[in-house]
């Protein structure tokens, strides 16, 4: 008898124990890291395809993975680098083309991930110059940003459409004064950043004519740092953890995320809807971004302006980090 209660004690104990083990495993996924929250700085341009950074700050992700986060934004990715390079910022976001650009200048530039592609550039033009069909372009003045997305899909686009850059006018305009260029008459077209692009045409209303520039092919939307900050990465750990766990609150709660750009950048549910379909947002590192900067390499040959070889793209790719948190993620032929 004495045993029998021994034993059924015995078993009270384990099961305890085990639930105690199991509840102790699953808290810890939410628990915040113990110490003093790490310090850390980002560059962003509000977009769309930023979106895991807004969930992740709006849901508290940041502050849970133990992170101290401050955020400034920028009309671009390419001036959300040139803050990291002044040291103004630790991490910033930006295209991959924007990135290759801005490694001539500063080569201790790191991709650390894609958090997202897009495929939402555009060239918007005025009816009013003559221009309603792409090879009206052809002698106009066309705005870009240089160095950014805006320069790369204006080259494709005019190439595609068998319209020979020498018989255009191309004019070099800040980022955020894309709309503006247009709207108030200073050039003829512009080739445009999504937000930029549906400004632009809302404004104009039927004097705009415009066209998609990217022929579908999504840029990526990439996590960039110095190389020396990789060298102590637990803060960047904590900062892709926090977006892959953005990553899967967008996935079953879409409509949330897009009240919660609304709310965070000020977008309106027209602008919403107009850019959701073209975003696809995800932690990843796959293969396509090689092959998107050596694409790069080959645009800016083209156009004589190497200034160093940076023809070994994978020199500028710090994968490890997200690797070692999530090696599906990453898919990287080396």
């Amino acid at each position: 008898m004495t045993g029998s209660i021994y034993k059924r004690k015995i078993s009270k104990i384990l099961v305890v124990v085990a639930i105690f083990t199991l509840y102790g495993c699953q808290s810890g996924i939410e628990r915040q890291p113990a110490g003093t929250p790490l310090k850390l700085s980002l560059a962003v341009s509000p977009a769309t395809y930023s979106a895991l950074i807004a969930v992740a700050d709006e849901n508290g992700y940041f502050e849970k993975a133990g992170l101290d986060l401050s955020i400034d934004l920028y009309p671009s990715g390419k001036e959300a680098l040139e803050a990291v390079c002044r040291g103004e910022a630790m991490v910033a976001t930006a295209a991959d083309i924007a990135f290759y650009a801005k490694i001539f200048e500063d080569p201790s530039l790191r991709v650390l991930a894609s958090i997202g592609t897009n495929t939402g550039s555009q060239i918007v033009a005025r009816r009013d110059r003559n221009i309603q069909k792409p090879s009206d372009l052809a002698g106009k003045k066309i705005g870009y940003s240089s160095g950014t997305v805006s320069d790369y899909f204006l080259y494709a686009f005019l190439i595609t459409e068998d319209i020979s850059i020498d018989k255009t006018m191309l004019v070099d305009i800040a980022p955020a004064r894309q709309a503006e260029a247009i709207v108030n008459g200073e050039v003829d077209a512009v080739s445009a950043f999504e937000i930029f692009a549906f400004s632009a045409k809302e404004s104009m209303g039927e004097n705009a004519v415009s066209w998609n520039s990217q022929n579908n092919l999504g840029f990526h939307w990439l996590l960039v740092t110095r190389e020396n900050l990789t060298r102590s990465p637990e803060v960047l750990k904590r900062l892709l953890k926090a977006l892959i766990k953005a990553e899967d609150f967008v996935v079953h709660k879409e409509e949330q995320t897009k009240n919660m750009l609304a709310y965070q950048w000020g977008f309106d549910s027209d602008f919403m809807a107009y850019s959701w379909p073209k975003n696809r947002l995800s932690v990843s590192f796959s293969q396509s971004i090689v092959i998107s900067l050596q694409n790069y390499n080959i645009w800016q040959q083209s156009k004589g302006e190497i200034l160093a070889d940076r023809s070994d793209v994978l020199d500028y790719l710090h994968y490890a980090i997200l690797e070692e948190l999530a090696p599906v993620l990453v898919s990287i032929y080396r």
